[in-house]
């Protein structure tokens, strides 16, 4: 599995324009934990426009999750405004131990983090959850972008 996982991210990386050169100069690891960072504030605001800005704009966007398939940015954002009650949503996300990093060729890294929330249930009762969230990112003309991503949740 990891393996397809990889083959598919190089394949993309390759579809946006190769694998090599990396945006900016030194190691990509400190520009994506920025990235990260921002994603998680912006996922306890709620805040779909800001949470879905690392992500890559484009038809070609890939997110998976719990064996659905959603392509291109427009339709994860609609998916995100829909799970986050056009953000209003009283989700809280925490991070579980230190994001791990896969360089995979020059401009592609993945990242996989494991995460938990709490909201309120449909019963009005607390409701607790870990998943895990697997992201490929690539380094092209904008900056580090999520061109492929995966969330499963633990049943």
């Amino acid at each position: 599995m990891r393996n397809t996982v990889l083959a598919s991210a190089f394949a993309l990386a390759l579809t946006f324009g190769g694998a090599g050169g990396q945006v900016g100069a030194g190691a990509p690891h400190p520009r994506i934990r920025a990235l990260i960072a921002s994603m998680e504030k912006a996922a306890n605001a709620h805040d779909t426009d800001a949470f879905l800005e690392p992500f890559l704009h484009d038809p070609a966007l890939v997110f998976v999750i719990n064996g659905e398939v959603i392509q291109g940015w427009e339709q994860l954002h609609a998916a995100q405004l829909k799970w986050w009650k056009n953000g209003k949503s009283d989700a809280v996300y925490t991070q579980m131990g230190a994001t791990q990093f896969t360089d995979v060729a020059p401009g592609v890294v993945l990242t996989t983090q494991r995460l938990s929330s709490t909201r309120t249930g449909p019963d009005g009762k607390p409701a607790t959850g870990q998943f895990a969230v697997t992201d490929v990112w690539h380094s092209g003309p904008d900056g580090w972008r999520i061109i492929y991503a995966h969330e499963s949740w633990a049943r």
